[in-house]
């Protein structure tokens, strides 16, 4: 049973990779709810599975396919703060004075 658990485990990080590399974030989310319900799964289980050679190669997998996810996740964030960065910049960021302020007013 733990082994079927770690195999719907490992498909759904990799579903979660190729979403966010299509830019779906709300599929990519609803992935990640599902993954977290199968990870309750497992952790009710007794896990033995991962112990054994084919757990081990699964577990890599796994750790492989969320370096990759959290490089993904990196780089939209980056890009994220970029355009936020870039849009203050075009809004005026800083305060501007009010237009029509009178500039021969005496001390």
């Amino acid at each position: 049973m733990t082994k079927k658990f770690w195999d719907d485990y490992l498909f759904i990080t990799r579903e979660m990779a190729k979403f966010l590399e299509k830019q779906d974030y709300d599929l990519f989310f609803e992935l990640m709810r599902q993954r977290e319900v199968v990870q309750k799964a497992i952790d009710e289980c007794g896990d033995e599975y991962k112990t054994t050679e084919e757990g081990r190669q699964v577990l890599e997998s796994v750790r492989c396919e969320n370096q990759v996810i959290q490089q993904k996740v990196q780089m939209y964030l980056n890009r994220a703060t970029q355009k936020q960065t870039i849009s203050k910049a075009y809004d005026g960021g800083v305060v501007a004075r009010p237009v029509g302020i009178r500039l021969d007013r005496q001390g």
